[in-house]
């Protein structure tokens, strides 16, 4: 029985395209994702950029490239607190209590914002334009289309959102997501550091 030469070469076409595709859709799982690109939801802890995101307790923490930085800071709210507490300790429960209050307050204030998400630009909604803004760029490196405010840190290798500057106290860049976090913790810091000093200034000297 004679065979259709035309509908061999057809069949085996089909299957070189088959076999091909399969090739393409296996390289484009196995890539890397961009430096601003988001990491899969399973994993527990993934990378953006130069931001280690960890995941506890259905909580998401940033930590950035200057965490030893953090540490730093962390070492010096709580060594400033403990010296405090220690000379107040022998006048009275209440200016111990004072005391440990602003440690406290310090050391709270100080991590929501040292692990929070400085507006790391990963989401396809992040790069929603306003219809009548024409005025964007797009990140050469991270090949994402920046909003207005949005900058590259060259520091974390991700793109902010409502970028305002890097801080290396907090291991990572202050953006919009953690701007308010920010002001909170230089706020209370301050008003901790005035309530020490006053409440040394004001201990009974001896004579």
């Amino acid at each position: 029985m004679p065979v259709d030469s035309k509908a061999e070469d057809h069949t085996a076409y089909s299957h070189f395209d088959v076999d091909s595709s399969s090739v393409l859709r296996e390289a484009d799982e196995c890539r890397a994702p961009a430096p601003g690109a988001g990491a899969p939801a399973t994993g527990r802890s993934y990378w953006l950029g130069r931001i280690w995101v960890c995941q506890l307790a259905g909580k998401e923490f940033y930590i950035g490239p200057h965490w030893y930085c953090s540490i730093l800071m962390l070492v010096f709210i709580l060594g400033v607190g403990t010296f405090h507490c220690s000379s107040v300790a022998a006048l009275g429960s209440f200016q111990l209590a004072g005391g440990l209050a602003v440690t406290g307050l310090s050391l709270i204030s100080f991590l929501n914002c040292a692990f929070a998400d400085p507006g790391v630009l990963k989401n396809p909604e992040d790069q929603i334009l306003p219809s009548l803004e024409t005025n964007h760029r797009t990140c050469q490196i991270c090949q994402v289309v920046q909003p207005r405010g949005c900058q590259h840190c060259h520091f974390c290798q991700v793109c902010i959102l409502g970028h305002d500057h890097h801080c290396p106290w907090m291991g990572k860049c202050i953006g919009r997501k953690n701007l308010c976090a920010f002001y909170t913790f230089l706020i209370v810091a301050f008003a901790s550091l005035g309530y020490i000093m006053i409440s040394a200034l004001s201990q009974p000297t001896e004579s």
